[in-house]
């Protein structure tokens, strides 16, 4: 097992990938790292992630923001957080929020996420069997009973009341959110844009060959390959993910705008918590906050 640091032609760290390399000499005259099929230049290219982002939460489209943010502090745990102007709630973990958020007015359900290229996220637990009779005695769906897993010993998927996929990970020494998991039509080029505008730990052998994965620190983000369209997930029961990042809002901007995916909000808050949110390949939709833009303490 190596580790590869990536940094641009001006020193700026933007990435590592982990994995078995071998190195060899490319056309163009940089080195390349090559991990079974797929060879990645040693250089970051021009627009490439001015740093480490930090995952921030999930956030989920509901009837009633304040009964579902209970509803995931009773089946998970966490720091339980409602209230505020705009009606939302959180079930706050060590690593990222489950934040939810009023659907409509009227009191309607969003759709299923299930289809969309947000397949579902996924939580620790101690006890997959008994996470998922809690489950199931809250009211939610079981889609698959408790089953060996790939990165865990074993897993299940439940979907909760209000339509979204979950997946329980059997791990006692690990807590919170554990990854989201995208379905798009190509996983490679999906990687790709990930480690450019966001930075992050490219590991070759988490998947085993059936998904790519990349990690925000205690966070994942799992891409699998499909061949049918999936749906955006805007407006969907699991609507979005959020990322901290370490450059301003404008700076950011100009560069998704640059990959073809420009901010269709910019939202002014307090000082030092403007948001953005835009819609990346397959229509993933992510918000974004800025530590560059905090305010001075």
């Amino acid at each position: 097992m190596s580790t590869l640091a990536m940094y641009s032609r001006d020193g700026r760290h933007c990435g590592k990938i982990v994995g078995e390399m071998s190195m060899t000499q490319s056309d163009t005259a940089f080195p390349t790292v090559r991990l079974g099929a797929m060879a990645l230049a040693l250089i970051c290219l021009p627009g490439l992630a001015l740093g480490q982002s930090t995952f921030t939460h999930v956030h989920l489209r509901v009837p009633d923001a304040w009964a579902a943010a209970h509803w995931y502090h009773n089946l998970v745990g966490g720091d339980l957080r409602v209230g505020g102007e705009r009606g939302m709630g959180a079930a706050r973990q060590p690593n990222g929020n489950i934040a939810t958020m009023y659907n409509e007015p009227d009191g309607s359900a969003a759709p299923s996420n299930v289809g969309s290229v947000i397949d579902h996220f996924s939580v620790y637990v101690d006890d997959v069997d008994a996470a998922v009779e809690k489950a199931r005695s809250m009211g939610a769906t079981i889609d698959t009973e408790p089953q060996e897993g790939v990165t865990v010993s074993r897993i299940a998927y439940i979907v909760d009341p209000w339509g979204t996929r979950l997946e329980f990970l059997e791990d006692p020494d690990s807590s919170g959110l554990g990854h989201v998991h995208l379905m798009v039509n190509d996983r490679d080029e999906v990687r790709d844009w990930f480690l450019e505008i966001f930075g992050g730990e490219y590991d070759s052998e988490r998947g085993g060959g059936r998904y790519h994965a990349i990690s925000y620190g205690d966070v994942w983000i799992h891409i699998s390959e499909v061949e049918e369209e999936m749906a955006p997930s805007r407006t969907t029961s699991l609507d979005h993910f959020g990322f901290r990042i370490p450059e301003t809002l404008q700076s950011f901007a100009e560069r998704i705008e640059a990959t073809g995916y420009p901010p269709y909000l910019i939202r002014p808050n307090p000082p030092g918590s403007d948001l953005l949110w835009f819609e990346g390949p397959g229509g993933i939709h992510i918000e974004i906050s800025s530590t560059a833009e905090a305010p001075a303490r």
